[in-house]
């Protein structure tokens, strides 16, 4: 199972640290499906995303009604800047693979372009 918090939550979560996150997701799985549920809970842990240094959290969710923004990010700016990733990546959104098949496609762009010249 994989969960996302966001907005303050999340940074109070990881200000709060690991066991502390672990602990919160477990409960609320409880909440759900009763006590017996933190017997099958095995192998857990939390990121750090927050801290990454170039992201600062930030993943790739539209707000709602937002989402036609991600074909203006899909066009080059000046045919010189060229954006790719997990964002862009129409039905494999949000996904490691739609990541790749994501930068796959803008780098055949990117030297179609450069092979027209």
């Amino acid at each position: 199972m994989v969960g996302f918090v966001g907005g303050d939550f999340a940074w109070e979560m990881s200000a709060a640290g690991e066991a502390a996150g672990i602990d919160f997701v477990v409960d609320r799985l409880c909440g759900i499906f009763g006590g017996d549920i933190r017997k099958h809970v095995g192998r857990a842990m939390m990121t750090n995303w927050g801290a990454e240094r170039f992201v600062r959290g930030a993943y790739a969710a539209a707000r709602p009604g937002r989402s036609q923004a991600r074909a203006t990010l899909m066009q080059p700016v000046a045919e010189k800047i060229f954006f790719a990733g997990e964002h862009l990546a129409g039905p494999l959104m949000q996904t490691c693979g739609g990541a790749r098949l994501s930068g796959e496609a803008v780098a055949k762009e990117v030297v179609a372009q450069l092979a027209a010249k």
